[in-house]
């Protein structure tokens, strides 16, 4: 899979290419190289996510699917969907596509970097998991549990909130059902 996206590069206001690709060794090995340091020094909330890990986890899988958002031969985002096994909330007992992971580089946050690198890349890969909802017949239903420090990011994208969910870890619910576009470009 290699789908071109465009993301706002920074220091001089370009639009730039990058490529969503699906997730590779290559990306895990720019995870461990170049993110995870910067990551364990910082006071983000995923700082103690394994990417390796995860995805050896769901290797076997046909249930999972992973991706990276690539832009100057660099992972600049990782995202891994469920797309079986998660029901809508807001339109029982339709199919949704779950959102188990999705991260930027470091680099791109605000939190970490006073000026990112790249703007954007949280965007195109969200709004890659309502295309796949789309392509799965899911009508552009997803869903996902937040970190606390995102929970702003998905309430812009038009989702809704369903509050604090004790069995995971009281994150909180997020769903997009089909009659919400969250800004995506079908």
């Amino acid at each position: 899979m290699n789908k071109n996206v465009k993301l706002l590069r920074a220091h001089d206001n370009q639009i730039v290419d990058a490529s969503l690709l699906t997730l590779s060794d290559k990306h895990l090995d720019d995870f461990e190289t170049f993110w995870k340091h910067r990551l364990q020094a910082s006071s983000e909330e995923d700082r103690h996510w394994d990417w390796a890990m995860k995805s050896r986890r769901t290797t076997l899988s046909l249930n999972y699917e992973k991706y990276a958002l690539e832009c100057d031969r660099i992972a600049q985002g990782l995202m891994m969907l469920e797309i079986d096994f998660h029901r809508s909330r807001l339109e029982p007992p339709k199919d949704i596509v779950y959102v188990d992971f999705l991260a930027t580089a470091p680099w791109n946050r605000p939190s970490v970097e006073n000026l990112p690198t790249y703007k954007g890349v949280g965007s195109a890969l969200f709004d890659f998991a309502v295309l796949r909802s789309f392509e799965l017949g899911y009508r552009g239903r997803v869903g996902l549990h937040a970190l606390p420090r995102a929970a702003g990011f998905y309430t812009k994208k038009g989702m809704a909130d369903f509050g604090t969910d004790p069995d995971k870890e009281n994150l909180t619910y997020f769903e997009l059902c089909q009659g919400q576009r969250a800004g995506v470009d079908y």
